[in-house]
């Protein structure tokens, strides 16, 4: 639960710095942030193909904590080019396949090991976790981005990716 809170608080996130993003790319307007939310979508497509195709050769844990370290690489890498048009398309794609690498085998693992008699009462909570995690960085990266900048928000963010992959993995190599 804790590895999709992140997973989908940091995509709400990037809906809002998106749009901060546009506005300091050169030749890019704040209208057109939407170019660089598709290149998360192409990317979280790339991802599930991989792990479509290459994934059963990997456990959970190992698929997320790849997931997370190239999340948290390709958040450091938008604090680094946070104004350059290409490589932020490509960083963005690329926390879009990473992203997939933690939230695909997150969701199975949750799916597998729920006992059917208490699916009901976990997806529920599993729904409204999903819900605050949309939400609440919808307001809080935008007021983050005002008072620390872009490039700080983007560190956080990557703190805090790496952190739940560390704790996940540990978590699940002790199981």
């Amino acid at each position: 639960m804790l590895q999709l809170t992140i997973l989908f608080s940091v995509f709400a996130a990037l809906t809002v710095l998106a749009v901060r993003m546009a506005e300091i790319i050169p030749n890019l307007k704040a209208s057109q942030f939407g170019f660089l939310l598709a290149a998360g979508g192409v990317g979280i497509a790339a991802g599930a193909t991989i792990v479509g195709q290459f994934g059963r050769g990997f456990t959970y844990g190992q698929l997320n904590l790849w997931g997370s370290l190239g999340m948290s690489g390709s958040l450091v890498g938008l604090a680094i080019f946070t104004n350059q048009l290409w490589p932020v398309l490509l960083l963005i794609a690329l926390l879009g396949v990473f992203g997939a690498l933690v939230g695909i085998p997150m969701q199975t693992t949750i799916q597998t090991e729920t006992p059917s008699e208490m699916r009901g009462k976990v997806f529920g909570l599993q729904n409204n976790v999903i819900n605050i995690a949309l939400t609440l960085p919808l307001a809080l990266a935008g007021l983050a981005e005002n008072f620390v900048g872009l490039k700080s928000v983007f560190l956080l963010l990557s703190v805090i990716v790496f952190g739940g992959g560390i704790i996940t993995w540990y978590n699940s190599s002790n199981h």
